[in-house]
């Protein structure tokens, strides 16, 4: 609040002292030059004398004077440096240069920033000549001529300008007695081109308000301000009667009691802490500011929580994980999830069948005998007590022969057998088969009953 006091009295203080309006202008300003010319005489009352364009230079300085948004005075003073040819030897400096004391005095018309004509009279003084052929001396010229210059300017406020203007005399120059007789009249021309540096002057650019601001930096040209603020006065943003330098919530309506700032919302859910009963954590107004609760705590919240007082898996929408069957073995982990079975048969249940005697002679995929009567016991088991459970047969041989021929002959043991079962009623899409050959042994191979217990089909349950 002092400080808010403070600054009202700062701008009560200027206002009492008065404030300095000022309009957009520019100084005096002033510097040096520097011109290339295309120079010649130009001839009357003598039709047969004519002179070429020759160049030479001009250098000086000069002083602008501003008269208005639009237009200034400009003299400038420049040392320049004439030369003159002319084929015809009678001519008067038919070879050679003059030198002059130049005193342009421009009216500048300003047309904009990057642009401007210039039109004045132009005063030479006479400061040298020299003729090649010495013929002419300084006494055959008139000493004082007069000129007037028209032309334009290229940025004519900035540090460097660019110029070009034509010259046109007035004044006779030829100062001998046989004007008439052989010379004619004779005239300076000239064409000149060139650069401007400006070495000071400025342009002040508009206060309007008279605030220390000018007017393109600030925002409230009509209104006394800070620069701090662009030249407005200390705002008050979102109008809560607490200007902004106070308010720790400029954009926002406030109450003083937060200092500027609304009552705060600390978890952004929407509900202002003064009512909020979990100020830190988002939740819902259904839960006075609260989250939606996960009373077992397993991460999946009561409103979309199927099991809410019992921990479970999101994929199962809260509950724990399903056991169809019952069996106490978790439908991730059971082969058969909707018959209950056993732990050591993964879930599926036990059957009173005896894969070991599904065997095949030496060298062959012909069922023995006793192979094909347990067979028959897997039968009624498939057909009656479990009519969806799917059985994969995979085949395997001892060691005898080559490993290529025994992959074979396991897959020919794992396909009779599934032949045999289709023929006794089982639906071929129950059964799958593979054969391994003589890769995963049971029993020794060196032996005659370790060989016979290799020669083996394995059955798998599943649903």
């Amino acid at each position: 609040m002092k400080k808010l006091v403070f600054v009202c009295l700062i701008l009560i203080a200027q206002q009492a002292i008065g404030q300095k309006i000022v309009k957009d202008h520019y100084t005096t300003s002033g510097g040096v030059l520097g011109a290339a010319n295309y120079s010649k005489f130009r001839v009357t009352d003598n039709d047969a004398l004519k002179y070429d364009n020759e160049f030479g230079w001009s250098a000086g300085g000069w002083l602008n004077f501003p008269m208005g948004k639009g237009l200034s005075f400009e003299p400038q003073v420049l040392y320049s440096f004439y030369s003159y040819k002319s084929d015809i030897t009678t001519a008067p400096l038919n070879n050679g240069d003059i030198d002059y004391i130049s005193i342009p005095l421009l009216l500048k018309f300003h047309l904009g920033p990057k642009f401007a004509i210039t039109l004045g009279p132009q005063i030479d003084f006479l400061a040298g000549v020299q003729d090649l052929s010495n013929t002419y001396h300084k006494q055959d010229f008139t000493s004082t001529s007069f000129s007037v210059n028209g032309g334009v300017e290229l940025f004519p406020h900035g540090r460097v300008s660019i110029f070009a203007r034509y010259i046109y005399g007035f004044t006779d120059m030829n100062a001998t007695d046989n004007s008439t007789a052989t010379v004619g009249k004779f005239y300076n021309e000239n064409i000149q081109a060139g650069l401007k540096l400006k070495i000071f002057g400025e342009h002040i650019l508009a206060d309007s308000d008279g605030d220390g601001i000018n007017d393109k930096n600030d925002k409230c040209p009509t209104e006394v301000g800070l620069e701090r603020y662009q030249g407005c006065p200390i705002p008050d943003t979102d109008k809560d009667g607490i200007n902004d330098e106070v308010d720790k919530c400029p954009t926002v309506a406030g109450t003083a009691k937060y200092e500027g700032c609304p009552i705060p919302d600390t978890d952004k859910d929407g509900i202002n802490d003064e009512v909020d009963k979990c100020p830190t954590v988002a939740g819902l107004p259904k839960y006075e500011g609260c989250p939606i609760p996960d009373t077992d705590k397993d991460g999946v919240n009561d409103e979309e929580d199927k099991c809410p007082t019992v921990a479970g898996l999101p994929k199962y929408q809260g509950c724990p994980v399903p056991d169809t069957d019952s069996d106490g073995i978790n439908d991730e982990e059971d082969k058969c999830p909707t018959i209950a079975g056993v732990a050591e048969n993964g879930g599926c249940p036990l059957i009173k069948f005896n894969a070991a005697n599904v065997q095949f002679a030496s060298g062959t995929a012909t069922l023995t005998k006793a192979a094909k009567a347990e067979l028959n016991k897997l039968v009624p088991i498939m057909t009656t007590q479990y009519p969806d459970i799917k059985v994969a047969i995979e085949g395997y041989t001892d060691n005898t022969g080559k490993p290529e021929t025994n992959q074979k002959l396991s897959e020919k043991r794992a396909n009779s057998v599934k032949t045999y079962l289709v023929s006794k009623g089982i639906s071929a899409d129950r059964l799958t088969t593979a054969g391994f050959g003589s890769e995963q042994p049971v029993e020794d191979n060196s032996t005659a009953a370790g060989r016979a217990k290799n020669r083996r089909v394995e059955f798998k349950l599943s649903q």
